[in-house]
């Protein structure tokens, strides 16, 4: 049995899904960058004017300048002639030629083509955006691994990319295994229970970004779970399995991935809830076969299968809001409830819950923290990793 850093890294080396495919840059926000953005030019790629007004030299003392012209933002650079002069300026242009100093609207009057300056706020490099005081021609900008929000498009589209590259969202399909699991819309029988886990997962997926899923359920008969995974792996890239990876008689999934020539990499981690997960991949296939009790299934994809997935490593820290008891030698996985203090640090409250099977308990909770397992008391106010659910 490995621990959970272990089965991290394990999952990172072995993970190799990184086809790369090149997308239009309107496009590919939610996707993550396969390549680092270099900057093209200076930015500002010139001195920009940062406020509407006029553009004057500031050694020159005389507070009443005639108007010698007018520059619009994107207009080609003026020449100021005389610098008892001024030129007027839009916000966005560049700086005219002699003129070291931008005076806004708000401290000028303009009658009869002069312009009256109402302020003594007369310094060189005021209200100026200088070139290449963002960045320099030639640096990385963005480096590639990192998820594409807004922000990133911008900062990929002021570079001139009609195009960037992106890795390729995998196909993914989710198998749910058990006779007593039932489709929701079907009779049911007392001794069976409606299916939630593979509904739960895919609305995860969803929520991350992932939206090439599908369901499949399969009994407990093992020619027919092995047929159904062989036919999930010929036709997406990851298998998400959830059940049959425990020691009961009819969990078959070790069993017919070893059959089916998938490498195991790992079966079973030193963590609560979550313990029986297992692991494994075949040329660039990636099987993660999740426990079947729902609280089991939803902290193993999120601590494992989501991150490897989003390339987003880093959680929250968070601050327990009481002493924590928990004498397994076990990393402990305990769902909780979010809040802030006044101070704006983030308050964990954990949620009662009954067993690994009371998936209830977890539409009430934000996440869950990670409790290290070379420890069993774990007192208020101390800091702990949060992963929330994807919402």
């Amino acid at each position: 049995m490995i621990t959970v850093s272990q089965a991290q890294e394990i999952i990172s080396s072995h993970f190799k899904l990184n086809e790369t495919i090149l997308m239009p840059t309107n496009l590919a926000v939610g996707h993550t960058l396969a390549q680092d953005i270099i900057a093209t030019r200076n930015q500002p790629p010139f001195n920009r004017v940062m406020m509407d007004g006029i553009a004057i030299n500031s050694s020159s003392t005389n507070l009443e300048k005639k108007i010698q012209s007018t520059q619009a933002a994107g207009s080609e650079q003026q020449e100021l002639l005389d610098i008892n002069h001024c030129i007027e300026i839009m916000t966005g242009a560049s700086l005219p030629i002699n003129c070291d100093c931008v005076i806004p609207y708000e401290n000028i009057s303009i009658k009869d083509g002069v312009a009256y300056i109402n302020s003594q706020d007369i310094n060189p490099n005021n209200n100026i955006h200088h070139e290449g005081s963002d960045y320099l021609e030639g640096v990385t900008l963005l480096q590639k691994n990192i998820k594409i929000s807004a922000p990133v498009i911008a900062t990929i589209a002021s570079q001139g990319l009609t195009n960037v590259l992106v890795y390729r969202k995998p196909r993914i399909t989710i198998v749910s295994t058990g006779s007593e699991l039932v489709e929701p819309g079907n009779d049911i029988e007392p001794h069976q229970i409606f299916s939630s886990n593979s509904f739960a997962i895919e609305s995860e997926l969803k929520l991350a970004g992932f939206n090439e899923t599908k369901r499949v359920h399969i009994d407990d008969n093992k020619q027919k779970t092995k047929n159904v995974i062989q036919s999930a792996l010929t036709n997406s890239d990851i298998l998400i399995m959830t059940g049959g990876v425990s020691k009961g008689k009819f969990d078959f999934i070790p069993e017919i991935m070893d059959e089916l020539n998938i490498s195991k990499h790992f079966h079973r981690i030193s963590q609560r809830p979550g313990k029986p997960m297992w692991f494994g991949t075949n040329e660039n296939k990636a099987v993660f076969a999740l426990p079947g009790n729902p609280v089991s299934c939803l902290v193993c994809l999120r601590r494992y299968v989501l991150p490897v997935l989003t390339k987003e490593f880093n959680s929250l820290f968070v601050q327990i809001d009481s002493d924590i008891s928990f004498s397994k030698d076990l990393t402990y996985f305990p769902a909780v409830k979010l809040s802030q203090s006044r101070e704006g640090l983030h308050i964990a409250t954990p949620i009662k819950s009954n067993s690994s099977g009371d998936f209830h308990s977890l539409s009430l909770s934000d996440g869950f923290i990670e409790l290290p397992k070379d420890r069993s008391e774990f007192k208020k106010g101390e800091l702990y990793p949060f992963f929330s659910w994807s919402r």
